[in-house]
């Protein structure tokens, strides 16, 4: 899932960057880190996220239901007004999102071939089928209701 994240900018050389993840901060939870140097802000915003997801998923939170407004929103949020940039991490919370189940599906050989090609396109992202086909169920879960399916 990508997460927008804002950026406080160092004043000195002797800072490092504020990060914040307003998805992620609410009455129950805040998720906030900090990076010596830009190359390590997205290592330390997947820490804290998965860091702070994990407590959410032990206080029993459904976080398949996590929303991020995305960076514009957030920009133009005054609690945020601190922050100077804004970037989207991506993070992986499958691991979080229960065990893993196996099954047996059927799809179209035709279907098989575009997503195997785009699979293995380098730049994809997708470890493999089984990511390909998670990721598109959310996609579509997320949008449940807003149009009918195309067969």
């Amino acid at each position: 899932m990508f997460f927008s994240v804002g950026v406080e900018l160092p004043a000195t050389e002797n800072e490092a960057f504020g990060l914040v993840v307003p998805a992620l901060c609410n009455d129950d939870f805040g998720c906030v880190s900090a990076a010596d140097s830009q190359a390590d802000i997205a290592p330390m915003v997947q820490d804290a996220v998965l860091s702070i997801v994990d407590l959410m998923v032990e206080s029993g939170k459904d976080i398949t239901q996590l929303r991020d407004a995305g960076p514009f929103a957030y920009a133009a949020d005054p609690e945020y007004a601190y922050c100077q940039q804004w970037l989207l991490v991506d993070v992986d919370l499958s691991a979080l999102e229960g065990k893993q189940q196996r099954l047996n599906i059927t799809l179209p050989d035709a279907l098989l071939r575009r997503i195997d090609s785009r699979v293995k396109q380098p730049s994809s992202g997708y470890r493999d089928r089984s990511h390909f086909l998670a990721i598109a169920a959310r996609h579509e879960l997320l949008n449940a209701g807003s149009e009918a399916p195309n067969s």
